[in-house]
């Protein structure tokens, strides 16, 4: 089926950023959207110059009501002003930019990039947010915590999610973040009494059969619950993308909790046996089920990154590390006049920690930014894909400035220091390609928030990138 769409007024606040969304929806010049949005304003109608199918119609209508426009639908054409051309939502254009970057600063200051001329760059990913405005939520969100006995942690918690979400867009519109406090609690409260009922049956059976047994009971349930973590990390991850929303479409997660746990057992179990080399593939193989398990609405996310691309960096990181680690025992071959335990003792007094840590780090740092450049790359959506162009110098700065920060304010900066990480991200992704948006449509998943509560317990953020 399809039918027409017709806007019939304007309640929004900003007419200007309205005008270049209504372009980038439509595929027409920010001028005609301008003249559109003006006579509609008026009290005039317009209607899309061709029909479109229920579920674009769908995307369309629920976006543009955001925007505070009035939509309708309509199956047949009307007498109206057709402005606008050869408007049609029947295919996306060529996701481009203009020359202007999408500013870092205010919120005020965010428009949707004209995706129709073309750009070098792609389409990027923004970020507003400011270390003022989230220290200041942080700040609160610590008194009322210590106030409530730490109860109030899991809105306080909400409330920085929600924030941070908001302040972050892709092609000039906000992300949302839906979940609530009494999510987060209500998992952490079944979590909480998960683990109380692990500790009275090792209780239990400690007073039958000797603390002894108790005792192996209570490490018998803790290497339980660490075997189930890939199980909690589904459950976290299910519940953070079904509560994230963009242009109204919601994200989900539909990985399988008995997919995560093979995933992690055979891939620890496969590197312990093959001395660590099969550690690449492992990591590609957990890319590629988090990211292809990942949904914005009836689409998925495409991984292709192979574990024999990043061989190469794995093995040359491990060297490093090897000859740093070999460095003080190769002293007395090295340094013929002292002895062994006079060469140790000295090196490791002297030079050890100054010199041997430092390339370590810095190498870290290098193999991390090459890892998060190949994956971004490895990562495709709707015809478009990912670029990171971080370098390991900027990564290595970047992680530099904010440890001194953290540790010269007794961590008080930490929101400044979120933030700087938001937008170093947001400045160095961007999607290049033709991204096809029109095609997607809203299907919801349902999920609930035990699995985040369970990672709170854990004190785990679940960062994959995404």
């Amino acid at each position: 089926m399809s039918c027409f769409l017709t806007l019939s007024d304007f309640a929004g606040d900003d007419q200007a950023v309205a005008a270049k969304k209504l372009a980038l929806m439509f595929r027409m010049a920010p001028g005609q959207a301008s003249v559109i949005l003006e006579k509609i304003s008026k009290g005039q109608i317009w209607q899309t110059p061709k029909e479109v199918s229920d579920q674009q119609a769908a995307v369309a209508e629920n976006y543009l009501t955001g925007i505070g426009f009035q939509v309708e639908r309509s199956g047949q054409q009307q007498a109206v002003d057709l402005t606008a051309g050869i408007a049609t939502l029947e295919e996306e254009p060529p996701f481009e930019e203009t020359d202007t970057e999408t500013s870092f600063e205010s919120a005020d200051e965010v428009s949707a990039p004209d995706i129709t001329q073309p750009s070098h760059k792609g389409l990027t990913v923004g970020f507003h947010g400011t270390g003022g405005g989230l220290f200041k939520i942080m700040f609160i969100n610590w008194i009322l915590t210590i106030f409530t006995l730490g109860i109030y942690y899991f809105w306080g918690k909400t409330k920085v999610r929600r924030y941070l979400w908001e302040q972050s867009s892709f092609a000039g519109d906000r992300f949302y973040y839906h979940g609530t406090g009494g999510e987060l609690f209500k998992g952490a409260v079944i979590f909480g009494l998960i683990l109380t009922l692990f500790k009275a049956s090792a209780y239990a059976l400690g007073q039958v059969w000797g603390l002894e047994v108790q005792l192996y009971a209570e490490i018998g349930t803790s290497y339980l619950i660490l075997f189930l973590l890939p199980v909690i990390m589904v459950g976290a991850f299910r519940y953070r993308l079904s509560r994230t929303a963009w242009r109204g479409i919601r994200l989900s997660f539909r990985g399988k909790r008995k997919s995560a746990l093979w995933l992690y057992i055979k891939g620890y179990l496969l590197t312990i046996l093959t001395l660590g080399l099969y550690w690449p593939y492992f990591t590609v193989q957990k890319q590629k089920f988090w990211k292809s398990k990942a949904y914005f609405g009836n689409q998925a996310f495409e991984y292709d990154g192979a574990g024999k691309d990043i061989l190469k960096a794995f093995l040359l990181i491990n060297l490093l590390f090897v000859a740093s680690m070999a460095l003080p025992f190769a002293l007395p071959i090295l340094m013929p006049g002292l002895s062994e335990g006079q060469a140790n003792a000295e090196f490791a007094l002297k030079w050890f920690l100054p010199v041997i840590w430092i390339p370590l780090i810095i190498g870290y740092m290098y193999y991390s930014a090459y890892l998060d450049r190949y994956n971004w790359s490895k990562t495709q959506f709707a015809g478009g894909t990912f670029k990171y162009d971080a370098t390991g110098g900027q990564w290595l700065l970047l992680n530099i400035t904010n440890l001194l920060l953290l540790a010269f304010t007794a961590f008080l900066a930490l929101p400044f220091v979120i933030i700087r990480y938001r937008k170093f991200l947001a400045k160095h992704l961007t999607v290049h390609g033709n991204m096809q948006l029109s095609q997607i449509v809203q299907e919801a998943q349902k999920s609930s928030a035990l699995g985040e509560g369970a990672a709170d317990g854990f004190d785990m953020d679940i960062d994959i990138g995404l």
